[in-house]
């Protein structure tokens, strides 16, 4: 029986609020059992969809769950007898596989989901850049695999440049991380048509967090309210960020205009797409490619994952980051352009269908892991 291991110093908590967590169920295009670990938050019992099971091992305190991580990952490993290890954890891989590599000879596969350059700005978290560099360097230099998507052109470009990993640097068609999940594919088959509204309906689907630039979007809104077009924000999604953003939209005068909706599970997330004129991604992962599948137009900064990806006035309207009169500047024109709407909006669904095509995970999966090592320089599956 293959099994599946994911690790992550994650909140599961958090996670669940986040809405997406089910995505790990395309794992089981290629394994009969997915165990997703999640090493921080409050103690619970598992939880299981399909042949996915989310196991909580946190205690409530961080301090302790990061120190005792190693012990309690082994002792779950060697109770699961997992057949691969995964993890996307950029900072603490060296130190949580640290048991379960060497009692258990694991190979830890190791999937980045977060730029460097991102990880290092985050101006919320408590760790000096300076050991933020150095639990980087030592995940890279711990992990026996490091695992990339050809859809990822700045992950890429980023992971040649390190020399270090170029021998265990795997490039495949695509990862489960950048799939909608299975809820939202079968939503799209069943969506119903678009219905015409007075109002222009602008979207973020995403955590409240600092690191999600979410404020940037209420500042472009205040400019947007200004120039005379009748326009709604909906944002979706929950996190600590929420109460200071609502304060934000009072004290920009748009609290009436915005919607915060909280959460919402993924089977109904197709009625606001469906309902919307503009997808806006300061920084969003499996979102906006959701976006892009149900046809809209996207706003995003060029950042992160979208670099080559999203090219400007092809599949999307992109701006510098940060350049919050640049956002609103896009958004208004891609409202007033239905053309210009229509063209990007369909370009993108083009590439989204093609990259995202749900009927080739499990060759991907294949590719991922039954691709041998390669000892003489990087691996493009």
């Amino acid at each position: 029986m293959k099994k599946l291991f994911i690790f992550t110093v994650t909140d599961i908590d958090e996670m669940l609020r986040k809405g997406n967590i089910w995505y790990f169920r395309h794992y089981e295009a290629y394994f009969d059992k997915v165990y997703a670990v999640y090493i921080l938050g409050t103690k619970q019992k598992p939880i299981t969809n399909g042949n996915t099971t989310l196991v909580p091992i946190g205690t409530g305190s961080i301090l302790r769950d990061l120190f005792s991580s190693p012990y309690r990952l082994y002792k779950l490993a060697k109770e699961i007898k997992p057949s691969k290890y995964l993890t996307a954890d950029p900072l603490f891989l060296w130190w949580t596989s640290a048991l379960i590599k060497g009692f258990l000879k694991a190979k830890i596969y190791f999937l980045p989901v977060c730029m460097p350059e991102l990880l290092y700005k985050n101006k919320k978290s408590r760790m000096p850049v300076w050991i933020k560099k150095i639990f980087s360097r030592l995940t890279l230099l711990a992990a026996n695999q490091v695992i990339t998507s050809k859809n990822f052109s700045g992950y890429i470009d980023w992971l040649k440049s390190e020399r270090s990993i170029r021998n265990k640097l795997l490039i495949v068609d695509m990862v489960v991380d950048e799939m909608p999940t299975l809820e939202l594919y079968e939503a799209l088959k069943n969506r119903a048509p678009r219905v015409a509204r007075d109002e222009h309906v602008l979207l973020y689907v995403g955590r409240l967090h600092h690191e999600k630039m979410v404020d940037d979007i209420l500042m472009a809104f205040a400019h947007i309210q200004k120039s005379g077009l009748n326009t709604v924000l909906r944002i979706i999604g929950d996190g600590q960020e929420r109460a200071s953003l609502e304060k934000m939209a009072t004290e920009l005068g748009v609290r009436n205009k915005v919607d915060f909706l909280g959460s919402k599970p993924n089977g109904e997330l197709a009625q606001y797409y469906n309902s919307t004129d503009v997808f806006v991604s300061p920084l969003t992962g499996s979102a906006l490619r959701e976006a892009a599948l149900f046809r809209l137009p996207v706003v995003a900064y060029d950042i992160d994952w979208v670099r080559g990806f999203l090219i400007h006035e092809k599949n999307a309207l992109l701006i510098a980051n940060r350049d919050i009169e640049g956002m609103a500047k896009q958004i208004i024109r891609i409202l007033r352009d239905k053309k210009l709407a229509k063209k990007i909006s369909e370009s993108l669904y083009l590439d989204a269908l093609e990259r995202w095509d749900i009927s080739k995970i499990g060759i991907a999966l294949k590719q991922t892991f039954e691709t041998k090592d390669n000892n003489m320089g990087f691996h493009d599956a």
